[in-house]
């Protein structure tokens, strides 16, 4: 009984990253969790399906091969961020394996699986307009051009993977707080220039 207790949980994780994620790096599982994350994977495809429907219907693919290879891509997409987050270890001189990094990879992962899914829920049942993700400040300012994708990407969940991962760097790869914390802040700065350039680059394209 002890034992089963001090197992991680991925809501532990995703409330308590600092115990839970210690819990990870000493038992770091990895098939119960990566079923949770298909699990939840099928359910945003799904949702994606409903909201996206003209899109779907003009796929080439037939829609049980979308969903094997949303899947696949998922898992291989978890295997390379693993990857990155081992090199990272590596420079900051800290010590996890990648099972142990790639473990807490999949009980961070829910947390933008569900953010997607409530916006997803929030076009289906409340009409809200697929450019609007309800839990970012995209939802309470509404400008056009491509500060609208940098405010859809000031996402609570977004946000809240981001501490996760900084204490994944802490309490998994050993990393000392202000390097991990420094690391995630460059990310998160980062993803918001890319999101912006990407997106004015997109814009300049289609106006042309």
């Amino acid at each position: 009984m002890k034992e089963n207790m001090q197992k991680p949980t991925i809501i532990g994780v995703s409330t308590r990253p600092s115990e839970h994620l210690n819990r990870v790096w000493e038992h770091p599982v990895v098939w119960w969790p990566l079923s949770c994350v298909l699990i939840l994977t099928v359910v945003v495809t799904y949702l994606s399906e409903l909201v996206n429907k003209g899109m779907w219907a003009d796929l080439s693919l037939p829609v049980p091969v979308v969903y094997v290879v949303t899947l696949i891509g998922l898992v291989f997409g978890i295997v390379i961020n693993a990857a990155i987050y081992k090199f990272i270890v590596f420079l900051a001189k800290g010590d996890a394996s990648f099972r142990q990094l790639f473990s807490a990879v999949l009980f961070i992962t829910p947390v933008t699986i569900i953010g997607t899914i409530i916006s997803h829920l929030a076009v289906i049942l409340f009409h809200v307009p697929k450019d609007i993700t309800v839990t970012s400040l995209n939802a309470l300012i509404r400008i056009s051009g491509p500060w609208q994708a940098v405010l859809a990407n000031i996402d609570l969940f977004v946000i809240w993977n981001l501490v996760l991962t900084g204490f994944l760097f802490i309490r998994v790869g050993s990393i000392s707080p202000r390097i991990s914390w420094v690391i995630i802040g460059v990310f998160y700065i980062l993803s918001l220039i890319f999101q912006y350039i990407g997106t004015a680059i997109n814009i300049s394209v289609s106006w042309g």
